[in-house]
């Protein structure tokens, strides 16, 4: 007999950056394997019993015993009165083997160390039980129920006293006694429907069943069904379907992947065993006759064809060894031979080798790699490693993905070729890999450094020393020498080096040229036996400082008495020796201050000293000139310098006026210094302040003005002040009358009493008196009041409330005459102003007079 494995990958090469690998295979090689011929007139199932080494064949209906053989097929003995034993399953202890007997209607018991039955569980007359599993304590077993000739599912407890076959109506009805299969406390049973199966499964981890799912699925006449060992899916193999289907057990949906091709799309599934590491083997009698194995997806590992025939119906097992694949074939005559392939899951292996990051003289750099297989990966399988055909003493381990790494460093540049080499075991064939590595030093870089200050006294910016591809750490201690160059006068000056960080490979540089212009700063690095060496110029431009001067100045000073006040120049140190100049400005200095100069601190102090002689607001001006770092800077402070008081009045000819008459003011000015000029202001109320006059007082001290008035008045004179005597300011405040111009309307004639004039009325008449007020009152109260002349004197008669003057500013108003024929009369009107109204004083008008005749 001859085994053929197909591989379903190839040689592949890497070449990557500076290194050359290749990925080495295994070539074909025997397989172990052994067949033998079974002495079976028919087959059913096969069940193999590791642990003693032996192999039961059930023949099915029409057959009386089981033949059992040893491990490579060689006939042991056949246990006979086993009436068309058909499904096989074994005890979890592996102590006892279940036989479904469809010609004895029963299920047995067989020790399988004495290989004697040992118990019969009658399942009723016509059941003709045909499957049979073990799970929760349990023998289940598929059979027909002779009252209504349905397929159904009973079970036996074994190790109830009374044990007996009990049918369980409850778990569904089939139109055929259904294969049963167990796994991880699942019961899956099947019976077929043409092209699909009925299929249900159900937990019975407890013993007692429940329901997990019950519906049609792609299937047919199933030759093989089982749970895998976590009780997750159900495998289903039909000739009918294209590919082995896959469902979970949960509800009978698709599993992933939910099929496994045995050949191709036209496989025909006859044949199914599941290992307990999860390994499929799925037999085939199609086109592509055969077993195809699977492990962790729907890719067949290996594809085994046996030149003993083909795989029978159900016709695969697994040993507990987890190595060897049991198959029962018939060839073209209709003879059954065993064939133990105990290389099954031994599978191509790959090996890839390459370089994680540049190799460097030095530093330790890794070599990483991966033993890849359609099967299982040999998790912690380790591997032989060469160096130029020399051994290194470290192998790696490959982990459980497969991958693995190995370090090595090298003291000189150069190319060295590393050999790794898998020896295979029990499931994977040896592979091997080489890959030559390029050892040389990394190229170095520095960037455009970023400059966080540019200022005479503080250049500071942050650089980083690169390597190529960011590889190859730098060592503690690494520095970068530094250097200035002066472009404005080329002076270059060394500055202390600068030590990189070699977790961030960032170095800083501190410096201050205490000059402003353009500059150039020299960065090297001398490089190490793992990098190159490099060098890079940064040009900056620092700009002069633009110092803000402050002055702290009192605010008064007394003349004549020294005092002094400080001053700050920012952006320090200053060079010893600077000086700003400082200048007064007082009233004896306008336009040509007094200049001196005051030394200027490192740390930008400045003290200014002084006596002023002259009093009133001194400006002192500081002006610093700048130098090769700063920008000049100019302050100005006031003091006022104390002055004696003097006396100043101010007088008026009148403390009252009529409306448009003249005031004189004078004002009196007492002892002063050198200044004798006093101003007289008039701000009529409500108006704005007028000058009338600015002079020199008299010999005695006086100034005079003279201003007409209209409205309430406030006079001021000032004394400006001089060197000595401080400003003084004197106001007097004088009122106005109105002026109220007045008349009589409606008279016919005048007429004399002695030298005063009266109007004469007729009695019907009614004189109108009117009213009009200078300056504008609109608004105000304007009152009437008349009199009558009898006894040898005026008596008033009447008073009137209020007229408001319209905007014209008059009031007018009539006179009513009673009993007034041949009477004297005068009237006169009065301004009376409100509160509102400031500006002028209440004033009456002069009398008008009038008489009645008829």
């Amino acid at each position: 007999m001859r085994l053929k494995q197909v591989s379903l990958t190839t040689a592949i090469s890497v070449v990557a950056g500076l290194t050359t690998a290749t990925v080495g295979l295994t070539g074909s090689a025997a397989w172990a394997d052994s067949t033998a011929a079974l002495p079976l007139s028919h087959y059913s199932h096969l069940l193999v019993d590791t642990a003693h080494r032996h192999i039961f064949f059930s023949q099915g209906a029409g057959s009386t015993g089981i033949v059992v053989t040893d491990l490579s097929g060689t006939p042991v003995t056949t246990l006979a009165d086993e009436q068309g034993a058909t499904g096989l399953a074994l005890s979890p202890d592996g102590g006892t083997l279940y036989a479904a007997l469809a010609d004895g209607d029963a299920v047995a018991a067989i020790d399988t160390s004495t290989l004697t039955e040992t118990a019969r569980w009658s399942t009723g007359t016509g059941s003709a039980p045909v499957s049979v599993a073990v799970a929760g304590g349990k023998v289940w077993y598929g059979y027909t129920d002779t009252t209504d000739a349905k397929g159904a599912i009973g079970s036996v407890d074994p190790s109830a006293t009374d044990a007996a076959a009990t049918p369980q109506p409850s778990m569904s009805h089939w139109s055929v006694a259904p294969l049963l299969t167990t796994g991880g406390g699942v019961l899956a049973a099947e019976e077929p429907q043409q092209s699909l199966s009925h299929v249900a499964t159900f937990d019975v981890s407890s013993g007692t069943p429940s329901v997990k799912a019950d519906t049609l699925v792609h299937g047919g006449t199933a030759s093989g069904l089982q749970v895998t060992g976590d009780g997750a899916k159900v495998l289903l193999a039909a000739p009918q379907q294209p590919a082995l289907q896959a469902y979970r057990a949960s509800d009978l949906d698709f599993a992933s992947p939910s099929v496994y091709y045995a050949g191709g799309m036209n496989s025909n599934p006859n044949s199914l065993a599941v290992d307990a590491d999860g390994t499929i083997a799925v037999g085939s009698a199609g086109s592509n006759a055969g077993v195809y194995l699977y492990a962790g997806s729907n890719l067949a590992e290996n594809h085994v064809t046996f030149e003993s025939g083909t795989v029978a119906p159900d016709g695969l097992a697994w040993g507990t060894d987890g190595v060897t694949l049991y198959a029962v074939t018939q060839d073209s005559s209709g003879a059954y031979t065993l064939n133990a392939l105990d290389t099954a899951k031994l599978t191509d292996t790959q090996l890839s080798l390459s370089l994680s990051q540049y190799a460097v003289p030095t530093q330790q750099f890794t070599l990483t790699g991966s033993l890849s297989t359609n099967g299982f990966i040999p998790a912690g399988a380790t591997l032989k490693v060469t160096r130029d055909g020399t051994e290194l003493p470290d192998a790696p381990v490959v982990g459980k993905d497969g991958s693995f790494s190995l370090g090595d460093t090298r003291p000189d540049e150069g190319a060295y070729t590393y050999e790794v080499t898998y020896a295979g075991d029990a499931t994977h064939r040896p592979a091997k890999a080489s890959l030559t590595v390029h050892v040389a030093r990394l190229s170095t870089s520095i960037p455009f450094p970023e400059f966080a200050s540019a200022t005479p006294h503080s250049v500071a910016f942050t650089g980083s020393l690169s390597t190529q591809l960011n590889l190859g750490s730098l060592p503690q201690g690494t520095t970068v020498q530094v250097s200035r160059t002066n472009e404005d006068t080329q002076q270059i000056t060394q500055l202390p080096s600068a030590t990189v960080d070699p977790a961030t490979t960032e170095f800083t540089v501190t410096d201050a040229p205490d000059s402003a212009g353009r500059f150039t700063y020299h960065l090297s690095y001398a490089g190490d036996a793992t990098h190159e060496p490099t060098t890079s110029d940064a040009s900056v431009q620092v700009s002069p400082y633009t110092p803000a001067l402050t002055l702290k100045a009192p605010g008064t000073a007394t003349r004549a008495t020294a005092f002094s006040f400080v001053g700050k120049l920012g952006d320090a140190p200053y060079a010893t020796g600077e000086k700003v100049t400082v200048s007064r400005t007082d009233a004896a200095h306008t336009t040509t201050p007094v200049k001196w100069t005051a030394p200027v601190g490192t740390d930008g102090t400045i003290t200014v000293k002084d006596t002023p002689s002259i009093g009133g607001a001194n400006t002192y001006t500081v002006s610093y000139p700048g130098d090769a770092s700063h920008q000049p800077a100019t302050a100005s402070a006031i003091v006022q310098v104390s002055r004696v008081t003097t006396t100043l009045s101010l007088t008026t000819n009148a403390s009252t006026y009529s409306y448009g008459a003249t005031a004189t003011a004078t004002a009196h000015l007492g002892t002063t210094y050198n200044g004798r000029t006093v101003s007289l202001y008039a701000q009529p109320a409500g108006g704005k302040k007028t000058l009338l006059k600015t002079g020199t007082v008299d010999s005695k001290g006086n100034l005079s003005a003279t201003y007409k008035l209209a409205r309430n008045t406030t006079f001021t004179a000032s004394f400006a002040g001089d060197y000595r005597y401080a400003p003084k300011t004197a106001t007097r405040t004088v009122n106005t009358h109105v002026k109220i111009t007045q008349s009589l309307a409606g008279y016919y004639t005048t007429t004399k009493y002695g030298t005063t004039t009266y109007r004469v009325y007729h009695h019907t008449a009614k004189p109108q008196v009117a009213a009009t007020v200078t300056p504008d009152k609109s608004g105000q109260c304007q009152r009437f009041q008349a009199q009558q002349y009898y006894s040898s004197a005026w008596h008033t008669i009447t008073t009137s409330d209020c007229f408001s003057l319209d905007s014209n500013s008059t009031a007018v108003t009539n006179l009513i005459l009673t009993n007034a024929v041949n009477k004297r009369f005068r009237v006169r009107t009065e301004y009376v102003h409100s509160k509102t109204d400031t500006t002028n004083l209440t004033t009456w008008g002069g009398w008008l007079y009038l008489t009645v005749r008829t």
